[in-house]
């Protein structure tokens, strides 16, 4: 059986158009310098004056046809140039053709030259790869060429060139040049080469070195504003040019053409038809928090798009909410990047992050929206004044309605905040804390031996058993879990100023400076992540190999909880770690208190303690100055106490809780998360928990020792009196030695209670001397900063110092 080739054969059906240069578009010779051509008439047989006509004619039709990107007779392709390798094609012109026609010629087949490339140019930009907006910017050149360019080619030029007789070579320059037509042309091409020229940097460039250097920019510039908030960025860039990269494009090239109302008209109506879909993702992003980006375009980034299975712990974690939705640095409009319109930035991440949280709290797809929130408003219009703020300022005031409207409703946000007062700054609850620690007291007084002991075990039982009892609507004290931090209080506090210190002239928390400047002179990402590393192995090494002393249960006493979403979203991680450092040191504080008041039974009721015949110098150096130390040991701590607890812990509490006229002010959502860390921070930063914490934690040790030491005193002081030793040690081999005792036992009991009194004199002259210097410091500037808030920190710590020096 034979097999033979059938050629397909196209055709137009229309007459009108199979009559036009149109019919070319069609079933012609390949697009290729290496195509057969057809044998030319030679121009130098038409080189005369009766001639002349004709061979303009000639090449007028040559002309037509290189402006629908053919060549013709007389006019061909460059034989380098194939229509595949996707650059300006250049056209040869015949050597004996009329100079005049040849200079007219150079100029002409620009504008086909520009055809071919738009032509190619929206061909390969209807990929899928190249986003929504190239895709629909290739469409626009497709219309534009379709719609306005050919028409005019073949209504006019070819028109004029078969009906008008005189007709000539000039006017078919003049027509094509003197046209809005190739001023647009000239525009979409200047768009075409502005694009390609990014493209080919993007493809030049080390993508991976740029993503690491606009990572250590805004490392450096720490993304702050709006009050210290962090703006999370996505720095990666891609090696298509996408979304924002191409509306910015048309918008510089806006601005280059002022003065040209037809240009920028132009360019105005195509930039708001290429950015339909972006607009559309805006308006989706900012009414229903939805992000409809298909091709990575858009200027809000999700990291969780292309992770499959997250667990479902994690669905709900606060870092979910911080690190989800990301800011896309690639693309960002013009409008966006610079610092004084980040706020406005902050607003579109932060509407649809709260929309969110909306929908995934309710368990509902769509929110309810008015009628008009489907109308998408034009980019051009959008840029233009103030629209852009207002539409931004629209939208994210409702989200924040929304959200605060079920925080306070539906989540009881201020009770909530109010139980984690309770349960961890002890706010109307001291008498439940009193209880866990008179229960308590030995195995918290016991020395830490690790996480995994029976001591942990003991405790834990007994928290339980606690909770047991505790009210359904209670949901702080239900979810509250002890343990014992592996790292005492006094690392703990350590580690986190030496990570922030507070700069008491700019209000703000500074990263240190040793550590930082050694990440920011990292060079990539390999040498940021070795450096990280080199830190967390010297801080692991340093950690095992720390010789400090043992400390007791109550240092590594931590109460832990997991704040349920969506309120893990307000009270965030940091909020957290701020409530259990100040919780451990209110805890150190209410420890002490106990063990001096369980200590003052023992040195003023115990029989042995009120025995009366004890020698003068015992009574004087060792009794009598036992019972005043204790008694300055115990004004101390319960002075610290009530100054922290209710100077520090409730004013700032009560007034980030009760005042209602400040519940009015705060419209929105992040200024509930300011605010209460904000207070945090405060009572944080406070002088007792900040600058003078070490030396409390001294005063502490002291005070643990002697009352050590006084519960440890009962068998020595029966060893001194020769009544109290036959009644109370007459069963023991140890016999009554006076010699022995005015030698030595009545001498090192009178200088250890002198080491300890004048050892706790100096801790507490030197606590009250770093009082004054930090009252007058901070009086000091005060008075100079006239741009501070008038407070009464100051006022408070005149207090304090006043209550200690009585």
């Amino acid at each position: 059986m034979e097999v033979k080739e059938v050629e397909d054969n196209v055709e137009f059906v229309s007459p009108t158009a199979a009559a036009t240069l149109l019919g070319r578009q069609s079933n012609y010779q390949p697009l290729y310098s290496e195509a057969p051509k057809i044998k030319s008439y030679p121009l130098n047989l038409l080189s005369n004056a009766s001639q002349s006509r004709v061979q303009e004619a000639l090449v007028v039709q040559d002309l037509l046809n290189v402006l629908l990107g053919f060549e013709g007779t007389y006019i061909r392709y460059n034989n380098s140039y194939r229509p595949d390798s996707n650059v300006v094609p250049e056209f040869k012109i015949a050597k004996m053709m009329d100079p005049s026609l040849k200079s007219i010629c150079n100029r002409v087949v620009k504008l086909g030259q520009l055809y071919i490339v738009l032509t190619s140019a929206s061909e390969i930009w209807s990929d899928s790869i190249y986003g929504k907006v190239l895709q629909r910017l290739s469409f626009e050149i497709r219309q534009f060429l379709s719609n306005t360019y050919l028409p005019f080619i073949v209504d006019k030029l070819e028109f004029e060139f078969k009906n008008n007789p005189n007709f000539s070579i000039r006017d078919l320059e003049q027509l094509a040049y003197d046209t809005e037509v190739y001023k647009q042309m000239s525009l979409l091409f200047n768009i075409y080469q502005k694009i390609q020229e990014e493209i080919t940097l993007r493809n030049s460039m080390d993508r991976m070195q740029e993503d690491f250097n606009n990572f250590m920019n805004d490392l450096k510039e720490q993304g702050n504003f709006k009050d210290g908030v962090i703006l999370v960025t996505d720095t990666r860039i891609q090696s298509i040019p996408k979304g924002g990269v191409i509306l910015k494009i048309i918008q510089n090239l806006v601005n280059e053409t002022l003065g040209d109302r037809a240009s920028i008209d132009f360019l105005r109506k195509l930039l708001n038809n290429i950015s339909i879909d972006y607009c559309k993702m805006l308006n989706d992003w900012l009414v229903q928090g939805e992000l409809n980006d298909i091709c990575n375009e858009f200027m809000i980034s999700d990291t969780m798009k292309n992770v499959d299975n997250v667990a479902s712990s994690l669905k709900y974690d606060d870092r979910i909410w911080d690190t989800q939705y990301v800011v896309r640095k690639d693309g960002l409009l013009d409008v966006f990047s610079t610092s004084e319109e980040s706020a406005l930035l902050y607003k579109v991440l932060m509407t649809g992050k709260l929309l969110n949280i909306i929908k995934k709290s309710y368990g509902i797809v769509r929110l309810p929206t008015e009628e008009l929130a489907d109308d998408v408003p034009s980019f051009v219009e959008l840029m233009e004044s103030t629209n852009l703020e207002l539409y931004i300022d629209k939208w994210y005031n409702r989200a924040n309605q929304l959200c605060l409207d079920m925080y306070l409703r539906d989540y009881d946000l201020i009770k909530f905040l109010k139980l984690l007062q309770k349960h961890f700054f002890s706010y109307h609850n001291a008498n439940n804390l009193y209880k866990f620690l008179q229960k308590n007291m030995i195995e918290l007084t016991r020395h830490y031996k690790g996480t995994s002991n029976n001591q942990v075990l003991k405790l834990q039982r007994n928290f339980e058993l606690d909770r047991h009892g505790a009210p359904d609507e209670d949901i702080v004290f239900k979810l509250l879990n002890l343990q014992l931090d592996s790292q005492p209080f006094e690392k703990v506090i350590l580690s986190y100023i030496g990570e922030n210190s507070y700069d008491n002239q700019s209000g703000y928390m500074n990263c240190n400076d040793e550590n930082g400047n050694q990440l920011l002179r990292a060079n990539n990402f390999q040498n940021l992540r070795d450096i990280l590393l080199q830190e967390v192995q010297s801080a692991s090494i340093e950690e095992n190999s720390s010789d400090v002393a043992p400390k007791t249960n109550i240092h590594h006493l931590l109460f832990e909880i997991l704040i349920p979403y969506p309120l893990n979203v307000l009270v965030t991680r940091t909020c957290m770690v701020q409530y259990q450092i100040i919780s451990r040191f209110f805890n150190l504080l209410q420890y002490h208190s106990k063990l001096l008041d369980d200590t003052w039974f023992e040195i003023n009721k115990n029989v042995i303690w009120k025995y009366r015949h004890y020698p003068p110098v015992v009574k004087k150096n060792v009794v009598q100055k036992c019972r005043m130390l204790h008694n300055r040991m115990s004004q101390f701590v319960k002075v610290i106490l009530e100054y922290y607890t209710q100077n520090v812990i409730e004013q700032e509490m009560n007034k980030y809780l009760n005042e209602d006229h400040k519940l009015n002010d705060r419209k929105y959502v992040v200024d509930w998360q300011l605010q209460l860390q904000g207070s945090l921070t405060n009572i944080m930063t406070n002088c007792c928990l900040s600058q003078m914490f070490q030396l409390q934690l001294q005063i502490f040790e002291i005070i643990y020792k002697f009352c050590k030491f006084i519960t440890s005193m009962r068998r020595r002081l029966c060893q001194i009196d020769p009544d109290l030793h036959a009644t109370y040690l007459s069963n023991s081999n140890e016999e009554f030695n006076e010699e022995e005792v005015l030698k030595t036992t009545i001498p090192e009991l009178v200088n250890y209670t002198r080491i300890v009194s004048e050892s706790f004199e100096q801790h507490t002259s030197a606590f009250m001397e770093g009082l004054t210097h930090y009252y007058h410091r901070s009086r000091s500037m005060n008075s100079t900063n006239s741009t501070s808030d008038p407070t009464n920190n100051n006022f408070n710590t005149e207090r304090l110092i006043a209550a200690l020096g009585k």
